[in-house]
């Protein structure tokens, strides 16, 4: 399917990005391409779904959809949807109910790996992140492959692009929102910190972290504690371990509150 100047749609692929874009209804799905006349029960679900939200559906070869997806791992189904809609932030603040939700939001400063940033995506709406947190520049922005890499994810979580994550920051902290930013080395360890307060997390690039401006802006730095000669873990590694561990400190907290 060729994309004409100044459309906005965009590919997606795989059996769980698909699924997951029709469910939610997040992004109008244009229409479905399915590689096989014989669709096993999985695939065929996605069928009955894109049938019931009237979503026209067209058989399609495996070389076209190759060509479609980029020779992503498509798994015989391609959606073609409207461009990602990014989030705005104002209207995620306000769509929390503060009387019955910590908030909880994760700053990406510059993370370009595509499977990192589907990764942590998927992760964040597992942890019950409020939102993601995006920089405009020199990061990577939601893709098919992030899509893919989410298992579809972006089709619940809101994602929100900034021009300035440091301006952002200093938005956040005036909602009383507690900002840590995550280092390789030399803050405090994670598990000192108290998690169960408003907070957002951040987290760097993975080659060079967090950027000096937006590290100063921060209430606080942590680190992973770790043992071995490698000195970091792979950033989508290190956000789901932090994402947990605030799961942890707030579901212990829940508990001690209940009679």
């Amino acid at each position: 399917m060729k994309k004409e100047p100044g459309s906005s749609y965009q590919v997606i692929y795989g059996i769980h990005p698909v699924r997951e874009t029709l469910l939610s209804g997040s992004l109008q799905t244009l229409r479905v391409f399915i590689g096989t006349k014989h669709p096993n029960p999985t695939l065929q679900s996605i069928l009955d779904l894109a049938h019931r939200n009237r979503v026209p559906v067209t058989f399609s070869s495996r070389e076209e959809m190759d060509r479609m997806t980029g020779g992503g791992n498509h798994q015989h189904i391609v959606g073609i949807v409207q461009e990602f809609p990014y989030a705005d932030l104002g209207e995620v603040l306000g769509s929390i109910k503060p009387e019955t939700q910590k908030k909880l939001f994760l700053i990406l400063d510059g993370i370009q790996d595509p499977q990192n940033l589907g990764a942590l995506i998927r992760t964040a709406s597992g942890a019950g992140v409020h939102a993601v947190i995006l920089p405009k520049d020199r990061a990577a922005g939601i893709t098919p492959s992030v899509i893919k890499a989410s298992a579809g994810a972006t089709a619940h979580l809101p994602v929100v692009r900034v021009v300035n994550v440091a301006n952002t920051i200093d938005r956040l902290k005036q909602e009383g929102i507690w900002v840590y930013g995550a280092e390789s080395s030399g803050g405090n360890p994670l598990y000192d910190l108290d998690l169960t307060t408003d907070l957002a997390i951040v987290i760097g690039s993975e080659g060079k972290g967090i950027r000096p401006l937006v590290e100063k802006k921060c209430d606080a730095l942590f680190t992973i504690p770790m043992v071995g000669p490698i000195s970091s873990f792979n950033a989508s590694v290190s956000g789901g371990m932090i994402l947990y561990e605030v799961m942890r400190q707030r579901h212990q907290a829940e508990r001690k509150l209940k009679p």
